[in-house]
């Protein structure tokens, strides 16, 4: 038979009022089930049935009266074939009188079941650490299965925890033994067993009030059962419904399954398509981004272009510049060619006064085989003839020199012309072709802004286009590098020509000083042609005097020299050919921009 909650809680608490003395009665109560016949009327037993058929689910079997509190405790319970566990059921240790299933002491998780078998009932353990289990030997507690969803599924009887030694201590009255004590030890137990004598009487009466209760409880078990019968008839008719809905919800269940696939399928068709406009938009501000920044990359590369057409009209000048000065290059070659000229009529002019001179030596030598000894007439005509003779080579010695001084500025300044040439050519191609390569950057920068307009299909084109530009933009940078080179290169060549021009004229200035100290070394070699120059006078006459020469551009006087000369030092000067502002002083670069300022 099932027991009640109520029941259970009747043994409880008589257990707990007498630990010792009325563990007979607790078993009768455990056993038959019986109630006090003022704590429950039949309907309320009735309902409290189901509760109690929980209580009966767990049961915990070989519980002792107690437990020692110094080692671990293991309790076995029985799962009945109707209940079925979970793996979050746990067994708690409780103290007797509890109301609700928060108020537990410790407890542990049951072991999980993996092989649950239906309709058949099965023996668990569940061990307490001994840390965790209560320090209290006074109260009295039970083990209460708590199954998942905080319902009581079993209850054991109460027990306490002790040590064995003060258990030994304790003696029952059934037990028959020698015990030596006092007088007063005797009284004492005399009135102990006194007073135990008449709580038996006490106890034997509530036993027959529990057994004609039992009876009464016993008769509405009946009742019940009668009851239980009539609604076992309804619960099968019950049941039968309950077939047919659960077809029904099967049905239902389906089609809602199927639904529910559709739904799923609906909704990752509209994810899918979320994503795909998400992925679209993300494409599309990038596209936007792309293109600011393209059209950036495009304002860069105009303002560079602009900076680069800038650049090459400074180029255009600067060949401006090489062409004016290869034209003065050229006009100074015309005077040079003709100063050649002049130079090469005074050297035949000077082979027909050696000849001559050979002439009067052989005149002079046979004059000397006839006349050994001059008069003073003709010492003196041989001293003004020797001094004319000294001047007329000195004249000569000068001549040649600069003839070929000239000759080979002349070559220099020829070789110097042919490269400038050569280099104004390449700079002219070099031109064309960067002109050619400005417009194919205009072209392509145009075919750019139309690519930005087209559709996203064309941003790869555009991307190409812009990495083309970026190579092109590369190749002119280097190529501007290697015409500001060869501008460079040619106005320091173009600048040396100039300072180099001077120095013919020192070094024949040198070589006439040299000469005049081999002459002043050998007076021998001269006094013997004292006599063979008389006639020299009509052919050197004396130099007249140059007036003295200023430079017009910095207006300082050079007495001495000649119109060459000063051309020379003119050209020598760096000067703006708009402005004419002297800018000897000048960098290279310095002097460019000062020139373009005024174009601007």
């Amino acid at each position: 038979m099932q027991l009640t909650e109520e029941s259970l809680k009747v043994a409880f608490w008589f257990t707990l009022c007498r630990p010792r003395r009325s563990c007979s009665l607790v078993a009768v109560i455990l056993t038959t089930g019986t109630k006090h016949p003022s704590m429950e009327s039949p309907p309320e037993a009735a309902a409290a049935d189901p509760t109690a058929r929980s209580f009966s689910q767990v049961v915990f079997i070989d519980i002792p009266h107690s437990y020692p509190p110094s080692a671990n405790v293991t309790c076995s319970y029985t799962l009945t074939s109707a209940f079925q566990p979970n793996p979050r059921d746990w067994v708690g240790i409780f103290k007797v009188g509890w109301s609700s299933a928060k108020d537990y002491q410790t407890f542990v998780w049951v072991e999980p079941c993996l092989d649950v078998v239906e309709q058949q009932a099965m023996t668990k353990q569940a061990v307490f650490k001994e840390y965790y289990l209560p320090k209290d030997d006074i109260e009295f507690y039970q083990f209460c299965y708590i199954d998942n969803t905080g319902q009581v599924r079993g209850a054991s009887t109460p027990f306490c925890f002790k040590n064995p030694v003060e258990q030994s201590l304790e003696s029952s009255p059934d037990d028959d033994l020698l015990v030596i004590t006092t007088q007063e030890q005797v009284e004492q137990s005399v009135r102990e067993k006194a007073e135990l004598m008449k709580e038996l009487d006490q106890i034997r009466k509530e036993n027959e009030t529990l057994k004609s209760a039992l009876k009464r409880e016993q008769q509405e078990v009946q009742n019940v059962k009668d009851q239980n019968e009539q609604k076992e008839q309804q619960m099968k008719k019950t049941v039968t419904e309950m077939d047919e809905v659960r077809e029904e919800n099967k049905l239902l269940k389906s089609t809602l399954e199927e639904q529910l696939k559709e739904t799923d399928r609906l909704k990752e068709k509209y994810d899918r398509a979320v994503m795909k406009i998400n992925q679209l938009k993300e494409e599309r501000e990038e596209l936007r981004r792309t293109n600011d920044t393209q059209s950036v990359e495009i304002d860069g590369l105009k303002s560079k272009l602009r900076e680069k057409e800038r650049e090459l009209l400074k180029m255009k000048d600067n060949i401006q510049l090489l062409q004016v000065d290869l034209q003065s290059s050229n006009k100074e070659k015309v005077r040079l060619s003709s100063e050649m000229q002049r130079l090469q009529s005074l050297t035949q002019n000077m082979q027909e006064v050696q000849q001559e001179n050979q002439t009067l030596r052989r005149s002079l030598s046979q004059q000397e085989a006839l006349q050994k000894y001059p008069d003073d007439d003709l010492k003196v005509k041989y001293q003004a003839l020797l001094c004319q003779l000294d001047k007329a080579q000195e004249q000569l010695t000068n001549e040649k020199e600069e003839s070929r001084k000239f000759r080979r500025l002349k070559e220099a300044i020829e070789q110097d012309l042919v490269k400038a040439m050569e280099q104004l050519q390449d700079m002219a191609l070099t031109h064309e072709d960067t002109n050619r390569r400005f417009s194919k950057q205009e072209l392509l920068l145009t075919e750019a802004h139309a690519a930005i307009a087209e559709k996203d299909s064309a941003l790869k084109d555009q991307e190409n286009v812009i990495t083309l530009l970026r190579h092109e933009r590369e190749e002119l940078t280097n190529e501007n590098g290697t015409l500001r080179n060869d501008i460079e290169r040619l106005s320091s060549v173009y600048a040396e020509s100039h300072h180099r021009q001077p120095e013919p004229v020192h070094e024949a200035a040198g070589a006439t000083a040299s000469d005049h100290e081999q002459r002043q070394n050998a007076p021998e070699e001269s006094a013997q042609s004292e006599n063979l120059y008389e006639n020299m006078g009509n052919i050197a006459g004396p130099e007249e005097e140059e007036p003295c020469l200023v430079c017009r551009h910095c207006q300082e006087s050079f007495p001495g020299i000649t119109r060459s000369e000063l051309d020379q030092h003119e050209q020598s000067h760096r000067v703006c050919p708009f402005c004419t502002m002297i800018c000897d002083n000048m960098e290279q670069s310095v002097f460019e921009d000062h020139v373009y300022s005024h174009e601007l």
